[in-house]
């Protein structure tokens, strides 16, 4: 990526959602109930938009995204990797043939890996900005009106899935995002950060 490519934040307009980045962080849960409603590309854009300007040290960019359309041959072709891989290892044809629906059914799918560098701590670098990535998009997701799933089961864990898609066999899978509007809302609990904070 050349710099006169790269994307620079006085560039970037978001829309004003109303929500302020405390709200969505407190407000971001992992729920997978979703309405059938298929969320529109451009809200999904803005929310990869909001991804790439995750902390990233050296600037490698080391994000990769699949977003698989619903009702799409990729989508298909990923979900039997994922009744093939859960079936493999279980025998099970019920449960194999739910992870195949599960990739079916989401209203919005997104893949994310993370790229390796030339060595351990550059590569553990990268993926902890990914991770980062998948935070900010799970954050704007909020903004959107959106839930979403962070997921590393069944569902990301076939041998060839990256291959599938058009990545590399060294890349580290970060996760499935499944997202879509929530059909009911999701609670959750934290420990107080008081509890986990020394002040030195």
């Amino acid at each position: 990526m050349t710099q006169a490519s790269r994307l620079r934040s006085g560039n970037v307009s978001a829309p004003d959602t109303g929500v302020s980045v405390y709200q969505a962080i407190h407000d971001r849960r992992m729920n997978n109930e979703f309405s059938e409603e298929v969320p529109p590309r451009e809200a999904l854009q803005r929310m990869l938009d909001a991804a790439v300007w995750a902390p990233n040290h050296r600037l490698t960019n080391p994000w990769r995204f699949f977003v698989l359309e619903k009702g799409g041959a990729k989508r298909a072709e990923v979900a039997q990797l994922a009744y093939d891989n859960l079936f493999a290892r279980s025998g099970n044809h019920e449960n194999a043939d739910g992870s195949r629906q599960r990739v079916l059914d989401a209203p919005a799918l997104i893949y994310v890996y993370s790229i390796p560098a030339d060595n351990e701590e550059m590569t553990q670098e990268n993926y902890a900005a990914a991770c980062c990535a998948v935070q900010n998009l799970l954050l704007a997701a909020v903004a959107e009106g959106l839930a979403g799933d962070w997921s590393t089961g069944n569902t990301t864990r076939h041998p060839n899935l990256a291959e599938a898609m058009g990545g590399e066999p060294d890349w580290t899978m970060v996760g499935a995002l499944f997202i879509g509007y929530p059909s009911r809302p999701s609670a959750s609990v934290r420990a107080p950060a008081d509890e986990v904070t020394a002040w030195l």
